[in-house]
């Protein structure tokens, strides 16, 4: 948060002393354009994980912390007899419908992560990349107009 208040500061010192405020748009496309790189190369990484990783049959075993010193907490599933958190962080809004013990699911398993995808974890690999390609997309294609 501290960050962007300074950078909100800088631009306001660039357009003031410049008098020009494309530099300000610029800058700032710029470092849109950047976040957009970081997000695409994220989940680029996560495909290549999704895509070494093994589907196996698991049930869910409950919401926990992975570690003592995470924020987050994730689902745990049980594959094999072997409890195996999720890469990313439980979806917490319909928690009691989209997490339950009485069902089977499928599972990506990545045993050199110690990880799993589970269905939530797939969509939001996919949906960050989309997501990732269209506002870079967009960024460059307003450089061209």
């Amino acid at each position: 948060m501290e960050i962007l208040l300074i950078l909100i500061i800088v631009a306001i010192f660039v357009s003031v002393l410049t008098g020009n405020l494309g530099y300000v748009l610029f800058g700032m496309s710029g470092f849109l354009l950047l976040t957009s790189g970081l997000l695409v190369l994220i989940f680029i990484a996560c495909g290549v994980l999704l895509l070494t990783s093994k589907w196996k049959e698991a049930k869910f075993v409950g919401i926990d912390l992975p570690t003592e010193g995470s924020k987050y907490k994730v689902a745990f599933y049980s594959v094999d007899g072997e409890e195996i958190p999720c890469l990313f962080p439980e979806e917490g809004v319909f928690r009691n419908r989209l997490y339950r013990e009485d069902k089977t699911y499928h599972v990506l398993v990545n045993k050199r992560l110690g990880r799993v995808f589970d269905r939530f974890a797939v969509a939001t690999c996919i949906t960050g990349l989309v997501s990732g390609l269209g506002l870079g997309f967009i960024i460059i294609s307003m450089y061209f107009l």
